[in-house]
């Protein structure tokens, strides 16, 4: 079995909505304009209720309320819609899974907390377009539920099998068992999604960021802030901010970011509000677990 063999099988189960997909196309095209994004956006209430939200919030600071989509755009720019668009679908796409194998509204938490914490990394790297890096940390883990939905019970042997309960242990069960782990399975679903090559490089080098050689800041940006948010539970992030610095990451990797530890805790802090946030548009139910 490949990673793309299991891919496959979920190509019908797991699919990128069209709205997704016709955002991507069109903020891709130079040719487009503001109009034709809030055509689409406009098709998907979901969505539009979403823009709506992020363009109010806090994160925004506006005097006014935001009332139309059109203003929305105008306020989150087209990055940032490209961004909600994505993480609205990613978490209506995943239905059905083995409940005794994952908490949805913890899952999501997890990738949201990952994706806000490589980009508040990134910007203090100075690294450009930290949207894709919002992007990657949300999607790190999508591997992991392709297991879920496909191989349940050859997963729940190998939980037991793991050496300790932690990521690098898992992680390392899943090559035993499978001959691959989550972040090569989820790289191999972001292709099959036509994402951006980026996008793929960084979640199949989460777990090994030296073999991400054209982008390799970047990649040991996501290895971090995986390993941050694994170290992270709802209940514990009121008090997470103090132990940040003990997170057990690639000490190359953070060499090669140039941050002082003390940013880790700073970072820790911000993302536990701006991440609630995002989850309280983009996934309500999740919010719900805090």
């Amino acid at each position: 079995m490949t990673p793309q063999q299991l891919v496959q099988e979920v190509s019908q189960l797991f699919t990128l909505p069209d709205v997704a997909i016709r955002l991507n196309e069109l903020i891709a095209a130079p040719d487009s304009s503001t109009g034709d994004l809030v055509e689409v956006v406009q098709l998907d209430p979901g969505l539009a209720a979403a823009v709506l939200k992020l363009a109010n919030s806090a994160h925004y600071g506006l005097a006014t309320r935001v009332d139309s989509i059109p203003r929305a755009i105008a306020v989150i720019g087209e990055r940032e819609l490209q961004v909600m668009a994505m993480a609205t679908s990613v978490t209506t796409t995943f239905r059905g899974l083995p409940a005794d194998l994952v908490d949805m509204a913890t899952f999501w938490d997890n990738s949201v907390t990952c994706g806000v914490i490589a980009r508040l990394l990134g910007r203090r790297c100075r690294i450009p377009k930290t949207e894709q890096l919002f992007l990657a940390g949300l999607l790190h883990a999508v591997g992991r539920l392709v297991f879920y939905a496909r191989r349940p019970d050859e997963y729940r042997a190998q939980l037991g099998a793991a050496e300790a309960p932690d990521e690098p242990a898992l992680a390392a069960a899943e090559r035993r068992v499978f001959g691959f782990d989550y972040a090569t399975l989820g790289a191999a679903l972001l292709k099959s999604w036509n994402l951006p090559v980026m996008l793929q490089v960084l979640v199949a080098c989460q777990l090994r960021p030296g073999e991400a050689t054209d982008c390799a800041r970047e990649a040991a940006l996501l290895h971090v802030a995986n390993t941050v948010a694994a170290g992270l539970s709802p209940t514990l992030k009121g008090v997470a901010a103090s132990q940040a610095g003990q997170a057990d990451f690639d000490s190359a990797a953070w060499a090669l970011l140039g941050l002082d530890e003390a940013v880790l805790a700073e970072v820790v802090q911000e993302a536990s509000s701006q991440s609630l946030e995002i989850l309280a548009i983009i996934n309500p139910c999740a919010a719900v677990i805090y």
